[in-house]
């Protein structure tokens, strides 16, 4: 396959090493100071995705990679949302997904904090007036924050992480 395309590949593009500026280390420096002092130990948290296109949970595990690493400044993500802080969530709110936005936003320990993260959670999609789709999310629970962007880029979703966890 690679012969095909070999033409077409700029190496020398591909292969160049991203470096960390200085607004990224600033953001997980101050990331890693509101965590370690609003946290006993790592921020966890949940993400669902409601009915997405997926660009946003893409953007967020972005975030594990050796570029931004937040694990190493303390957010974790969880599988269960018994053990979360923070409950994250992606898409349109659809009407099948409901129910189990539901219970897990009930099984959230106190306090619940849940952030919206895109546009489509502010219905800024093509397709918000379908008999599928359940409404905003902030109408039906209680988000204290929104992360906006179509998709989000990483920074981004760093900087309202920060902005949310000063707040509280």
């Amino acid at each position: 396959m690679y012969n095909l395309f070999r033409d077409k590949i700029n190496q020398n593009r591909a292969m160049k090493r991203v470096k960390p500026d200085g607004e990224l280390n600033r953001l997980q420096r101050l990331l890693k100071e509101e965590i370690k002092n609003k946290f006993a130990s790592k921020l966890k948290v949940y993400i669902i995705d409601t009915g997405s296109c997926g660009a946003c949970e893409l953007e967020f595990r972005a975030l594990f990679n050796p570029l931004y690493d937040i694990s190493r400044v303390g957010i974790e993500m969880v599988y269960d949302v018994k053990e979360a802080d923070i409950m994250l969530l992606t898409g349109l709110l659809t009407e099948n997904i409901y129910p189990i936005c539901m219970e897990h936003y009930q099984n959230l320990k106190e306090p619940k904090h849940v952030i919206s993260i895109g546009d489509c959670m502010m219905l800024h999609a093509p397709f918000k007036d379908t008999f599928a789709i359940k409404g905003q999310a902030n109408i039906h629970f209680l988000t204290q924050a929104h992360i906006r962007g179509c998709p989000p880029d990483p920074k981004a979703l760093l900087r309202g992480l920060l902005k949310y966890i000063q707040s509280l």
